[in-house]
């Protein structure tokens, strides 16, 4: 008897059940701030959870940005990113041969200690499979780099 539940759970489960409204705030006379999901004059819309309706959407879609960057905002030279992104390049490769020469060290440590009876591995298993890992993510970022 214990497959009625579990088959109306699985059922409620992988049947979604959809909600959508959009809230607005109101805010009366005397300050009273109000969020309701029913339109009052002078309310202002805060949420809308429907999407586009389908006959309107466009089949290019263009990027328009939430918040554009205010015009007074910093912008960056291309030869001052170049610069920025050939320094990380740099520190990244600098950081990647740190680890190798680790990875060589943790190595040789393990295999020091296994010719020596009795000495607990482990740790030195974890920093050997750490400096790999390392390694790999160091690849990964380098990798996007043209």
């Amino acid at each position: 008897m214990t497959f009625r539940p579990l088959a109306f759970a699985t059922a409620m489960a992988l049947c979604p059940c959809v909600a959508c409204a959009d809230i607005y705030k109101y805010v009366d006379a005397d300050g009273n701030v109000t969020f309701t999901d029913r339109y009052r004059p002078g309310a202002q819309k805060v949420l809308s959870d429907f999407g586009p309706s389908r006959g309107h959407t466009s089949s290019t879609k263009t990027r328009v940005s939430s918040r554009p960057s205010p015009a007074n905002f910093p912008r960056v030279t291309p030869k001052t990113q170049r610069q920025r992104d050939d320094l990380r390049h740099q520190i990244l490769l600098d950081e990647r041969s740190h680890e190798t020469r680790m990875l060589a060290e943790a190595k040789a440590a393990l295999a020091t200690s296994l010719s020596k009876p009795g000495v607990d591995v482990s740790s030195l298993n974890e920093a050997l499979r750490r400096h790999q890992q390392n390694i790999g993510m160091l690849d990964k970022e380098l990798s996007r780099f043209k």
